[in-house]
């Protein structure tokens, strides 16, 4: 669940996030600071932009991320070696993103807009206004719902989440549409290192539903299950952080 969580990248640390603000210029741009929000979101990109040799003696530092922001279920960093000019470095940042979008499938199947990799900081500067960067956790998710007579129906967007997924945690879910409209509201909590607990209530009022989450480690592409039961007989089935074509190949039957 931990690299799930570090791949995906999800959650606010208490009042720091909400007290810290990037430090902006007149184009809304600024210097990285540790407790900037985009840090607190991804505690491995903390850990390694600001902690580790590598990043100290690095000439140039760059961090790629699919965007819009609701893309952003990773990141990519790059931190040159001496002889990797900053363009170069720039541009090794711009490849690895787009290789690790290739590996995980068609977005465009959850998202109305295209997810497209971005450099966002660059040599220990934003390179995008700090409205632009995620501060929450972000993933394309699927929904698989049967009712008490066996009427099938699916939905395929994005989820937005406010936890990191660490054993002891609990945090709100929200699951939006393509075009960004939110359609359930619900909660996650996380008792233990691989598994957890969900609620969703859909469709205002159509169904609600709790059950369980696992996650799931695949070659490819770590991602959690959630499956559960609604008051009136019917079953769901709820995928996180994969795209809606692998999702319904491996869960949507």
């Amino acid at each position: 669940m931990r690299k799930f969580l570090r791949i995906l990248g999800l959650t606010l640390v208490a009042g720091l996030a909400a007290g810290s603000a990037v430090a902006q210029d007149e184009k809304g741009f600024g210097k990285v600071n540790e407790y900037d929000p985009v840090f607190l979101r991804f505690p491995e990109l903390h850990q390694k932009y600001f902690k580790t040799g590598e990043s100290q003696i690095a000439r140039h530092k760059f961090i790629a991320m699919p965007m819009p922001k609701q893309c952003a279920y990773f990141y990519v960093d790059v931190y040159s070696s001496q002889q990797m000019s900053n363009h170069d470095t720039r541009r090794e940042a711009t490849r690895r993103c787009k290789l690790n979008m290739e590996k995980y499938g068609p977005l465009n199947q959850n998202y109305s807009v295209p997810c497209e990799c971005e450099v966002v900081i660059g040599r220990d500067t934003y390179r995008l206004p700090a409205e632009r960067l995620p501060t929450m956790g972000y993933a394309p998710v699927s929904l698989y719902f049967r009712d008490g007579q066996g009427r099938a129906t699916q939905h395929h967007g994005y989820t937005e989440f406010s936890l990191q997924f660490k054993p002891g945690e609990s945090g709100s879910l929200l699951v939006f549409n393509a075009n960004g409209t939110p359609v359930c509201t619900g909660t996650i909590s996380i008792p233990g290192a691989a598994s957890g607990n969900f609620t969703l209530n859909c469709g205002q009022g159509r169904f609600r539903v709790s059950g369980q989450l696992v996650y799931h480690q695949t070659p490819v592409k770590d991602h959690t299950v959630g499956r559960g039961a609604t008051g009136d007989g019917g079953s769901v089935v709820l995928v996180i952080g994969l795209p809606a074509g692998a999702a319904q190949a491996r869960y949507g039957q």
